[in-house]
């Protein structure tokens, strides 16, 4: 007797070959998904921290120690916070920023991108 089709046995094996590729795509997705939303994030933080260091260079500040404060920056609230170190230079002072997102359920803020920029002594701030 002979039959067409598939034996129950064969199905089975299909179907679970199925549901490991189906999860196996579905996994990629959500990673991806995952690292765009971080790398906007990224991307963002890195233009309130080129932001901030514009502002310093345009105002001639001429800052010590550590700082920070929030901004409303890219449609979301950021937390900046620099440090600065002088160099051999005294003319010359080298500033790290760093920026995190600022989270609606009260957690620490981590920071995502930190630039290292040097700052000249601004005209008015020099020693004559």
């Amino acid at each position: 007797m002979k039959t067409h089709g598939f034996t129950l046995l064969e199905v089975m094996v299909a179907l679970a070959i199925f549901a490991v590729a189906a999860i196996a795509v579905t996994k990629i997705g959500m990673n991806y998904t995952q690292s765009i939303g971080q790398m906007n994030e990224r991307t963002f933080a890195h233009f309130v921290a080129m932001n901030e260091l514009a502002e310093l260079e345009i105002n001639g500040a001429w800052p010590e120690g550590t700082g920070e404060k929030t901004v409303d920056e890219q449609g979301q609230r950021w937390l900046v916070s620099h440090q600065v170190y002088n160099t051999i230079s005294e003319s010359v002072r080298r500033i790290e920023i760093r920026v995190a997102p600022m989270s609606d359920e009260g957690q620490q803020p981590t920071s995502v991108t930190s630039i290292v920029a040097f700052l000249q002594r601004p005209v008015a701030y020099s020693q004559n």
